[in-house]
């Protein structure tokens, strides 16, 4: 009889994580207190970037969030509350903004990025989802914006990842759905994007073929543990035990408190970010669009058009805040020449889990014996989602992992 894995967590991160275990014999079930699916896998920026695979934290980036703060649309906002948890986590987050840190975690989670960029080049071959790898253009608004292209392309290229400064003239010729507003681009090569929910629920529907069991609407109360090691989860909604030899905590923005009730810390904030779905209409773009000065990204989906943005501290949160919402809708519009209508429109916001290095977890989880954990991807859960997932089966089956994981152990904090 084949080992049971229990992957708490829908999302990209836990599909990921089940489809690689069953890749490698285990039984799986998967169970998610909504829909597989519907978290930030639903509504995130899709793109698949090791060129953006960098931590948050970073020189300046406390003085840069200090002045947004004082903006309710800017891209960045604490919303303000009293909670000794998010101190905690500032704190840390700022010990972390220097250039060393900084440097030694682009490195690894660059790594990680085009580890799963082959993944993805493998999976898009044998599972239907949409998938392009057509580059990545970042676009600057201002003369003084654009004067970035050229450290922004070095920085690039010493990590591998070849990108081109464009004039005014080039960026527009390479998309010309831009607006003459541009002053310049950045093209990076190598990146791609795709539709986040269409590639989970293709995992997703892999895994059932197989035999695995996708538990729905179903909130984990708790792992269940003995003589330190798992036994199952405790599912809800109807109240049953699920027995299990591994237990992987998934589950994004909501780990935390599974893990707390096992007397394990993880100190992660969620982070929220929206984003404005739309039927991509004539003239649409046809590549990605990053707007470094408003952290704004527009993504072509096949029929569809994503704006999407922000990064807003406030807690297990999910209300839309319409001010945040629609700064990113305008700044996603005022980069495109045409004057278009939002039809079908689908607003939307989700939690990005945050760790105060701004790397993931992926490690298991020490004193408990069968327990793995996966979360704190921030904005590249999506494009780290395949390695991740390969990492948690080497992990449950005691292989060498196919990259480092030092970077990314439970005891670092």
């Amino acid at each position: 009889m084949s080992q049971r894995a229990v992957v708490v967590g829908g999302g990209a991160i836990g599909i990921a994580s089940a489809f690689y275990l069953s890749q490698s014999g285990w039984q799986v079930t998967v169970i998610d207190s909504g829909e597989i699916g519907r978290g930030c896998s639903y509504g995130n920026a899709c793109l698949i970037v090791p060129s953006h695979s960098h931590p948050l934290p970073a020189p300046g980036v406390m003085g840069e969030g200090l002045r947004f703060m004082l903006k309710k649309d800017s891209p960045f906002y604490i919303k303000p509350r009293f909670a000794p948890d998010l101190m905690v986590w500032a704190w840390n987050f700022w010990r972390h903004c220097n250039a060393e840190a900084y440097e030694r975690g682009s490195r690894a989670m660059a790594e990680l990025s085009r580890a799963s960029l082959d993944l993805f080049e493998e999976l898009s071959r044998s599972h239907d989802f949409f998938y392009q790898r057509k580059g990545l253009l970042h676009v600057y608004l201002t003369d003084k914006g654009a004067e970035a292209a050229v450290p922004e392309r070095d920085q690039l290229a010493a990590h591998g990842l070849p990108a081109r400064v464009l004039s005014q003239k080039e960026t527009l010729e390479l998309e010309p759905a831009l607006s003459d507003r541009i002053r310049g681009g950045l093209f990076i090569e190598g990146d791609a994007h795709g539709f986040s929910y269409g590639y989970v629920r293709a995992l997703a529907d892999a895994l059932e073929t197989r035999g695995a069991t996708l538990l729905t609407e179903r909130p984990v109360k708790g792992v269940l543990v003995e003589r330190g090691a798992v036994k199952g989860v405790l599912a809800d909604s109807p109240r049953e035990e699920i027995a299990a030899d591994l237990v992987v905590l998934a589950a994004g923005s909501w780990t935390p408190s599974l893990a707390k009730s096992l007397d394990l810390r993880i100190p992660l904030q969620p982070a929220k970010g929206y984003s404005s779905t739309i039927d991509a209409y004539p003239g649409c773009p046809a590549v990605p669009i990053l707007i470094p000065e408003t952290r704004v990204i527009v993504t072509p989906l096949a029929e569809r058009l994503r704006f999407g943005g922000t990064l807003e501290l406030a807690g297990l949160d999910l209300s839309l805040d319409e001010a945040r919402y629609q700064a990113v809708v305008r700044a996603g519009r005022e980069v495109l020449r045409e004057s278009f209508e939002m039809k079908n429109e689908e607003a939307w916001c989700g939690l990005r889990p945050f760790l105060p290095d701004g790397l993931p977890i992926i490690d298991k989880a020490p004193g408990i014996e069968g327990l793995i954990v996966a979360t704190g991807h921030a904005m590249l859960g999506f494009t780290q989602s395949p390695i991740t997932g390969k990492l948690v089966a080497e992990l449950a089956d005691g292989k060498a992992p196919s990259v480092p994981v030092d970077a990314y152990r439970f005891d670092r904090f």
